[in-house]
């Protein structure tokens, strides 16, 4: 039995169509946003904080589980993955804050 595409494509126009939209009216309206400088200022504050604090946080959070595993509080594949997701978390934040860096 031959499955009909119709209503795939109809969905894919009318959602292309809708971004399309959305991208032309918030392209035309840049004039608006320069209001916003205390938020501007607010957001740059906290990305400067957060870049201090994720790194920080997570060897934090790292020594606390090895502590954890070496009283034997949880066990090795515990450890093994939420030590491997702070690693991973700590190591993103830092990265994205070496190459986001403004020149």
């Amino acid at each position: 039995m031959k499955q009909l595409n119709i209503f795939h494509t109809t969905a894919h126009n009318r959602i292309a169509i809708f971004f399309a939209v959305i991208t032309v009216f918030f392209m035309s309206n840049p004039v608006l946003a320069n209001g916003l400088t205390n938020a501007k200022t607010a957001l740059e504050t906290l990305q400067a904080d957060l870049k201090k604090i994720v790194p920080i946080a997570a060897a934090l959070i790292l020594l606390f589980l090895a502590i954890g595993y070496a009283g034997r509080y949880i066990e090795k594949e515990t450890f093994i993955r939420w030590g491997i997701g702070v690693v991973v978390a700590g190591s993103a934040a830092e990265l994205a804050s070496l190459l986001l860096k403004n020149s």
